[in-house]
């Protein structure tokens, strides 16, 4: 029997003109299976309306991954409960993908999402970022994800390069922090556009490029 979550899923990646193949489906179902069982014993996410986690958490990251080349190395920062870089793993195979989370818990859960899905070059590092120095042995990487953090809090203090000369920055944040990355930018990166997401009318994907 097909699940609601499938229906939604299909229907909504249908509705901004991405179509999923039954792999991809299958590993995006796996992907929210644990993160309701996970959910009953730690916080992975607000969201308890299936509605609203398919497309915050899921179409999100579907919506961009256009962006995403096949190959390259993608770090995501403060990963937590997977979203949106898992997403993008499954739609980008090939990439290598490091998740960085502070948090142990949270890290298990991750470890676990990489094994059930079997998604190969992938992998999880523990570990608190204060500053980019932090990251450097990860650096520069050709594409950088973040969601639901302090941009400048993290990528502060800067002594080596984020980006690789063709890499790209996706933060995903709401138009006024975005904004604020144009006013404000953050050394080494700059704004070059934005893309409106379906999860709400305020949130987008901030596109940063090298300097």
């Amino acid at each position: 029997m097909v699940s609601v979550f499938r229906d939604r899923l299909v229907a909504g990646s249908r509705s901004i003109g991405r179509s999923l193949s039954e792999k991809e489906i299958g590993a995006f179902e796996a992907h929210y299976h644990l993160l309701r069982v996970w959910s009953r014993r730690m916080n992975l996410t607000g969201l308890k309306d299936e509605e609203q986690i398919v497309r915050r958490h899921f179409l999100e990251p579907i919506a961009a991954a256009h962006l995403v080349g096949e190959e390259g190395r993608l770090v995501d920062i403060g990963s937590g409960n997977g979203f949106p870089a898992i997403p993008l793993k499954i739609l980008r195979p090939r990439i290598e993908l490091v998740l960085v989370e502070a948090s142990e818990k949270k890290s298990a859960f991750l470890w676990a999402v990489l094994r059930e899905l079997h998604l190969e070059g992938a992998r999880v590092e523990t570990r608190h970022v204060r500053e980019i120095a932090d990251l450097a042995d990860l650096l520069p990487c050709r594409y950088l994800t973040l969601r639901a953090i302090r941009v400048r809090d993290v990528l502060k203090n800067g002594t080596v390069a984020i980006l690789e000369p063709d890499g790209m920055g996706l933060f995903f944040l709401s138009a006024g922090d975005a904004g604020s990355l144009r006013d404000r930018p953050v050394p080494g990166l700059r704004l070059v556009d934005t893309l409106p997401l379906p999860s709400s009318p305020g949130s987008v994907v901030a596109i940063l490029k090298p300097c």
